[in-house]
């Protein structure tokens, strides 16, 4: 029996996928289901999927938001901008000169000329890695072609590589590849990565895993999200999936 129905909408930046959900679809029990985990976990077989909550306080029109993920979230300030420019669009909220947002407590604001563009970070090196916006970094300059149907050759590389930093980046002539602490390979740009490759190789073409090529100017990266999807998940007591399941 159908027990709860949550809408939602999808939108990728660069490959990243990230859902969009009104706090108001959680409201009811859809007990012994978890609503918010299940909508991670779902479309079933996506480890990728970045979840966005948002309430609009009417009282000072700032966007109360809770940003979750199976893993670490990347290219959060990309997914904020985004998430905005998407309601902007969809008539969720008005157009206006500065956004601001409340995520756990913290306070940010965004112009509306801001939202498709992130500024590129400032690169130290220390030694053999590089230090980015508070992350570590290191890049391994390789002749194994950097494509999607390479996969296993590249995987065995990395597995052949100490691995101990933020970002572990992958970089054959112009194409790269990102893999995180946790291990898992990242096949969207992410803007430490594209700070420091931007620095080391100054004039290239970079070209994500995805086979999207990445777009700076003015010491900036610009970006545009695409609608992937609305939905309308149907929570069904039957189901013996729980929570749902991601493969790996």
């Amino acid at each position: 029996m159908i027990t709860k129905i949550i809408n939602s909408y999808d939108i990728q930046i660069n490959g990243q996928l990230l859902r969009v959900v009104e706090a108001g679809e959680f409201t009811g029990s859809a007990a012994p289901f978890n609503s918010k985990t299940l909508l991670i976990n779902e479309p079933r077989g996506n480890k990728y999927i970045n979840l966005i909550t948002y309430r609009e306080n009417p009282e000072n029109d700032i966007l109360e938001i809770t940003l979750d993920s199976s893993d670490i979230i990347d290219n959060r300030e990309l997914l904020l901008k985004s998430f905005v420019k998407s309601l902007v669009d969809r008539k969720r909220i008005k157009e206006r000169e500065k956004y601001s947002l409340l995520l756990d407590g913290e306070g940010l604001a965004y112009s509306n000329e801001e939202l498709c563009s992130s500024i590129i970070y400032e690169v130290n090196k220390n030694n053999d890695s590089y230090s980015i916006n508070g992350k570590t970094l290191k890049i391994v300059e390789t002749e194994l072609q950097i494509e999607v149907n390479n996969l296993t050759d590249i995987k065995a590389l990395i597995a052949k590589i100490e691995h101990d930093f933020d970002f572990l980046v992958l970089y054959n002539k112009g194409k790269f590849i990102s893999v995180n602490k946790n291990g898992r390979i990242i096949p969207y740009p992410v803007i430490e990565v594209i700070s420091l490759l931007t620095g080391k190789y100054q004039g290239a073409q970079l070209t994500a895993l995805t086979g999207d090529n990445v777009e700076i100017k003015n010491n900036k990266v610009n970006y545009k999200y695409y609608l992937v999807s609305n939905s309308q998940f149907y929570i069904d007591d039957t189901d013996i999936y729980k929570e749902g399941f991601i493969i790996k």
